[in-house]
């Protein structure tokens, strides 16, 4: 899962740092076999497998890997990074690459944006999914084509499909559209509830409006938080964005729409919340389940809750596993909806 899923790699490219990484984490108990027996050189498979490192490799120190003095703690985790690192920085040279894949591949290389592949199938807790919806994710987080190619939106018929499903997940009138804003919001309620925080589903607060529209808008908060900063309730506004939705052939940023959809909703009830004596949290995710920064904040300090009150040490990203499966869960929903559509 390592960088946007290329940390699977072959045989023949980790067989020799594997190798190398080995016989460097254990030199100290070589060095105590052999001390009687003479062998005091390096033997010939591991000097060639450390001039095909010096190759592979070329920026890399491997004068400090072939000493004992100078090896490295964890020499199998510094050689892997080296080679991911490589990999990553030649990707864009090895493949021909459309923009969009190269979107795709920074999205899912985004902070949290692969939590959801280590969630434990748990019914009770929501962290299960049809091995339709499963597929449908996987497609499209694989830019595999899911749909017929320039068909017009059967439900909005305003905009033209395309095959990946890109249309499908922000459509929002699609069925599946609110269903994954109130499934995320459901699920980090509950995750607040299992901490012991207190906190309220659509509570109504009688002043989160658009400030363009006046006072005839007003709206529940997602979620109220109460005692949250400073012994002020916190207003959590969810939102959540399609990264790739009107992407051009240059100028895509990872992370820029969240952060983008972050600062709008802070405009436009921040100052609400704060003349009225509450705090305001804005919660914005993307398809591919990156996090924001105030969405991150919110669930470490929500995880600092969970391990402070449990005494086991497994289960540390729990809060952060368990939301980026719920956001694939509504994305997949979205995807599935559009399929069950064509059908109709």
């Amino acid at each position: 899962m390592r960088l946007g899923g290329l940390g699977l790699l072959s045989a023949r490219d980790v067989g020799v740092y594997a190798f190398v990484a080995s016989r460097a984490q254990s030199c100290v108990l070589q060095d105590h076999i052999l001390r009687n027996s003479g062998v005091v050189k390096l033997d010939v498979d591991y000097q060639q497998a450390l001039e095909y490192l010096s190759v592979s490799l070329p920026d890399f120190d491997i004068g400090g890997i072939s000493n004992m003095d100078t090896a490295p703690s964890k020499p199998q985790k510094t050689l892997a990074n080296a080679l991911f690192d490589k990999i990553a920085r030649s990707l864009g040279e090895a493949f021909d690459l459309s923009p969009r894949q190269k979107a795709v591949i920074e999205c899912l290389k985004g902070p949290h944006a692969q939590d959801f592949l280590t969630v434990i199938p748990i019914e009770g807790l929501g962290q299960c999914m049809s091995a339709v919806e499963y597929r449908a994710i996987l497609k499209y987080r694989l830019m595999i084509p899911m749909y017929p190619e320039d068909e017009t939106c059967p439900i909005c018929h305003k905009a033209c499909m395309d095959k990946y499903g890109e249309h499908a997940v922000h459509c929002k009138e699609l069925p599946g559209f609110k269903y994954r804003h109130d499934w995320v919001r459901d699920v980090l309620g509950d995750i607040l509830r299992r901490a012991g925080i207190s906190a309220k589903k659509e509570a109504p607060v009688n002043f989160l409006t658009d400030p363009m529209e006046g006072r005839s808008t007003l709206r529940p908060a997602d979620l109220l938080v109460f005692g949250w900063a400073g012994g002020k309730h916190a207003c959590v506004d969810l939102t959540g964005v399609s990264p790739l939705a009107g992407l051009r052939e240059s100028g895509f940023v990872a992370g820029q729409a969240i952060r983008k959809a972050e600062s709008k909703k802070v405009d436009k009830h921040a100052k609400a919340c704060a003349d009225n004596q509450h705090a305001f949290v804005p919660f914005a995710f993307d398809t591919f389940g990156s996090l924001a920064p105030e969405a991150i904040r919110l669930l470490t300090r929500v995880q600092k809750v969970v391990h402070s009150s449990c005494s086991s040490t497994g289960g540390q990203g729990f809060v952060f596993n368990r939301l980026g499966f719920a956001i694939q869960k509504g994305v997949a929903a979205q995807l599935v909806a559009r399929l069950r559509a064509l059908l109709m």
